[in-house]
């Protein structure tokens, strides 16, 4: 419900959309735009320019739940009109006010010619050269979320392409521990996308991992997702491969003891591990060693 800033949007929409009094002229019911004032919930109609027609009815229960219990925590914006108000942000909070029977919502009364100064400045704080691809991401999505607009709307706003702009949206989906990796370098914005490929978490989360471990390319990660959607696992043999100088001291091992050889080095140390066949060839071994 309540929509919190981004810190890479700088103040953010909720600066742009205040809870409380600050403009000093009045709109058509007698009231300051940019007042918090209950209405009828009756008295609001769904904005007309809603892309969004569906709403999953779990998600809905959710929140007219959510709503009964701590009310409705931020403001529906409307405009006014002659017969009451259109909505401009907020349409599953008026359909779950619905749903659990409120009579009044909470509203902020924003003119048309604000509203379109309020999407201008949000914007151009997208627009900023220092947004990380996660925060630009954000962005376009309270841009249609606020101020009902479709990805084409968004796209064609800042200059993009509609591709660019749904590709880097569905980045919001990832699992938060890919997103910081994101947001720290440790992968990039084409690793994101390819890892959209996978629909299970764990394994979005086990490759992310392995992209990491051994810094694989954006086409070697597409190449591991398709590996794994068609039924390979993400496994142990897939770590990174070995010092050239180990694997040179394990076969000058095997040939001086005749068995296989593996070392196995950690942080501080490691192991030689040595195989053997029988009884008789671990004695052969215990007597080289001696």
């Amino acid at each position: 419900m309540s929509v919190k800033g981004s810190r890479g949007l700088g103040r953010g929409l909720d600066a742009l959309i205040p809870t409380n009094s600050t403009s000093q002229s009045s709109n058509v019911s007698g009231k300051p735009e940019g007042s918090l004032i209950n209405v009828p919930t009756n008295s609001i109609r769904p904005n007309s320019q809603q892309p969004r027609q569906t709403f999953g009815d779990e998600s809905l229960a959710d929140l007219a739940s959510s709503i009964q219990e701590h009310g409705i925590i931020q403001p529906l914006v409307v405009v006014k009109v002659e017969d009451g108000y259109e909505l401009v942000a907020g349409e599953r909070r008026l359909r779950a006010a619905k749903v659990i029977g409120l009579k009044e919502v909470p509203v902020i009364i924003r003119s048309a010619k604000e509203l379109k100064k309020l999407e201008l400045a949000m914007v151009e704080n997208i627009q900023r050269d220092n947004l990380n691809v996660l925060d630009e991401a954000r962005g376009y999505k309270r841009l249609m979320d606020e101020f009902s607009l479709s990805q084409e709307d968004v796209a064609r706003k800042m200059g993009k392409s509609r591709s660019a702009v749904a590709n880097k949206i569905r980045l919001l989906d990832l699992p938060v521990e890919v997103k910081r990796a994101i947001n720290a370098g440790q992968i990039s914005e084409g690793h994101g996308r390819a890892l959209l490929g996978l629909d299970n978490p764990e394994q979005i989360l086990m490759l992310c991992g392995l992209i990491i471990a051994r810094k694989l390319s954006v086409r070697e990660t597409e190449q591991k997702v398709n590996e794994v959607l068609s039924g390979q696992k993400i496994s142990r043999s897939d770590k990174k491969e070995k010092d050239p100088n180990v694997l040179d001291l394990e076969k000058q091992l095997r040939e001086s003891i005749g068995a296989r050889v593996k070392i196995r080095s950690k942080r501080n140390g490691g192991s030689i591990v040595i195989d053997y066949t029988s009884q008789q060839e671990l004695e052969r071994i215990l007597g080289l060693l001696k």
